[in-house]
């Protein structure tokens, strides 16, 4: 990991101890917040409210859409929920509706609006304690918040240590950057950020043991680009006669299908061939993010599998497409796969896969799909 920058006027030693022993997801989205309005907005003062909407905004796709654990303690995930209940809010929703909808709430001081109010009461104030640890050690935690806030009010006048940032009420309660921290945030705010995500990353895979690309599942999902997955599995349908979808049995045509996740999407967060499989668009549309009968189908899709990987292996394109093959099987070279058994391919496969089925299900996804036609 990258320390952070270095500074001859800021205590930047306290900054990166307000990552140390982390309990909860809160600090990294708050910090995470603060960067995200100084990179768009460019100005010190921020309001809370603008902050907390953002806290929520940023927790919504990795709880809601990708079924992360925050951990126990943690209460944004449920926070992120609760305001998706309120509001009638799908799980895909636009990260910029989240916070609209959350300034909205908070605006209203509603139920949820409340809870979401209620990350101020410790967060902005337990997030400084570094910058003053020795002045708090041994403080009464009911006199922490007031102490900080006086503390923090104070140091943003020293020249010596100053303090990220203090509290103001301009005319809504909010925070005020520190100009030398501010410019600090503004020259290594890339820098900044990947510290944040990296404490953050670790923070969840604590949370979440065995699930795949946690960090790929931090962020609102993007539009993903499967032209190689089709142009994979058109070779294949040009070159075999037969084809047929493993779910419904329906023939298959070059240039004429849909390509469907074996395991979903939303669980593994990757594109990567071996999970991937032509179908038709009803059959993948019924299927959705479902996880499907493995004992139905595991075997039908392995076949299939094999039968692509052999067919491709023997093309110009074979390099290019097969990477994904090359890492999962562990092969030297590419001709390995063309003269690796069945029963091998197949093992490894089931071994990849099966794990990542059941802790698929622990989160929540739903099991044992099968089409009807």
């Amino acid at each position: 990991m990258i320390p952070l920058p270095s500074s001859s006027v800021l205590p930047v030693s306290a900054l990166a101890a307000s990552f140390d022993e982390v309990t909860n997801s809160y600090k990294f989205y708050w910090f995470l917040a603060i960067l995200e309005q100084v990179r768009e907005t460019q100005t010190r003062i921020i309001p809370l409210d603008i902050l907390l909407a953002r806290m929520v905004a940023s927790v919504w796709h990795p709880t809601n859409y990708f079924r992360l654990s925050f951990g126990k303690q943690d209460r944004l995930g449920s926070i992120a929920a609760r305001l998706g209940e309120q509001a009638g809010l799908p799980m895909d929703i636009p990260r910029n509706r989240v916070i609209t909808t959350a300034l909205a709430h908070l605006s209203q001081l509603d139920d949820v609006g409340r809870e979401i109010l209620s990350l101020a009461n410790f967060v902005p104030y337990r997030f400084l304690r570094p910058f003053f640890a020795s002045t708090l050690r041994g403080a009464r935690d009911w006199e922490v918040n007031r102490r900080i806030k006086t503390l923090a009010e104070n140091a943003f006048h020293d020249s010596q240590t100053p303090c990220l940032y203090r509290f103001v009420n301009l005319p809504q309660p909010g925070i005020e950057i520190h100009p030398d921290w501010f410019s600090y945030l503004q020259q290594h705010l890339t820098i900044l950020a990947g510290f944040c995500l990296w404490h953050l990353v670790n923070y969840l895979q604590k949370n979440n043991p065995n699930v795949p690309n946690i960090a790929g599942k931090l962020f609102e999902p993007q539009e993903r680009d499967l032209r190689r997955a089709r142009t994979f599995w058109n070779i294949v349908l040009d070159q075999v006669a037969h084809v047929t979808c493993i779910y419904s049995g329906q023939p298959l045509q070059k240039g004429d299908f849909s390509l469907d996740h074996f395991l979903p999407w939303r669980f593994v967060a990757h594109d990567l061939l071996w999970n991937l499989l032509p179908t038709s668009k009803t059959v993948n549309s019924s299927k959705s993010d479902n996880l499907p009968d493995a004992g139905l189908y595991f075997d039908p899709f392995a076949e299939l599998q094999y039968q692509a990987v052999r067919v491709v292996v023997r093309t110009p394109q074979a390099t290019r497409l097969l990477e994904d093959y090359v890492l999962l099987f562990k092969v030297s070279a590419i001709a390995d796969l063309q003269t690796m058994a069945f029963s091998t391919f197949r093992n490894i496969l089931y071994q990849s896969i099966a794990p990542q089925i059941q802790i698929a299900a622990n989160m929540g996804f739903a099991t044992g799909w099968r089409y009807a036609s």
